[in-house]
C-alpha cells in the first residue's frame, strides 16, 4: 500500500486497481487515515485533501470552459483561473508531499458529473451557470481556507492557507463582476 512508500505519495498509483483513473478524495483521506496517529494532523490532512479536491475541479471546469465560453471576457476569466489554480495546486501537492499527506489525483463520479452538467448549457446559460459554479466553489473554498488558517495544528499548513486566502477572494471578486455582466 502507498501509507508503506517513503517517497512522493501524492502521485502514487501501485495501490490502486487498474481500473480505476486515479486517487480520488475519499481514498486519499483513507490513506492519511491510516498514516496518521494524531487526530490533529489528520484535520489538516482533511482539509489538505479538501482543497486539493477542489483544485482538481477547478482546473477540469475552467480548462473545458474556456473552451465552451460564448463570451470573451468569461473565457479571459476561466484562462486566468486555469493558470492560477494549477500553480495553486502545484503549491498544495509540494507542501502535501512535505508533510506526508496522500492527496487526490482524481475527481469523485460525482464531481464529474456536476461539471457535465454545467457543460450541456450552452451560449449565455453556459456562461452564466459557469460563472455561477466558480463564484460557489470560491466561495466554498474560501470558508475552508479561512477555517484552516485559523485551525491548523501544523504552521506551514496554517501559514499556506492564509497565504492563498488574498488570491481566492481576487479571483471570487473576478467571477462576481462577470456576474454582474452577464445579467
Amino acid at each position: 500500500m502507498a501509507a508503506c512508500n517513503t517517497g512522493t505519495r501524492n502521485n502514487n498509483q501501485d495501490s490502486i486497481p487498474a481500473e480505476d483513473t486515479g486517487l480520488t478524495q475519499d481514498m486519499a483521506q483513507d490513506m492519511n487515515r491510516d498514516v496518521l496517529s494524531d487526530d490533529s494532523l489528520r484535520d489538516d490532512s482533511k482539509n489538505i485533501t479538501k482543497a486539493a479536491e477542489d483544485g482538481l475541479y477547478e482546473v477540469k471546469l475552467v480548462s473545458s470552459g474556456k473552451a465552451k465560453a460564448s463570451s470573451a471576457s468569461v473565457k479571459k476569466l476561466a484562462e486566468h483561473m486555469q493558470k492560477a489554480h494549477e500553480k495553486l495546486n502545484q503549491q498544495l501537492a509540494e507542501l502535501a508531499t512535505k508533510k506526508n499527506v496522500t492527496i487526490p489525483t482524481a475527481l469523485e463520479a460525482s464531481k464529474e458529473k456536476d461539471i457535465a452538467n454545467i457543460l450541456e448549457k450552452t451560449g449565455t446559460d453556459f456562461d452564466k451557470a459557469f460563472v455561477d459554479e466558480l463564484i460557489d466553489k470560491h466561495e466554498k473554498a474560501i470558508d475552508l481556507f479561512e477555517k484552516t488558517s485559523q485551525n491548523a495544528q501544523d504552521p506551514e499548513v496554517r501559514d499556506w492557507f492564509t497565504k492563498t486566502l488574498p488570491e481566492l477572494r481576487s479571483h471570487l471578486e473576478m467571477a462576481k463582476t462577470e456576474q454582474a455582466k452577464l445579467k
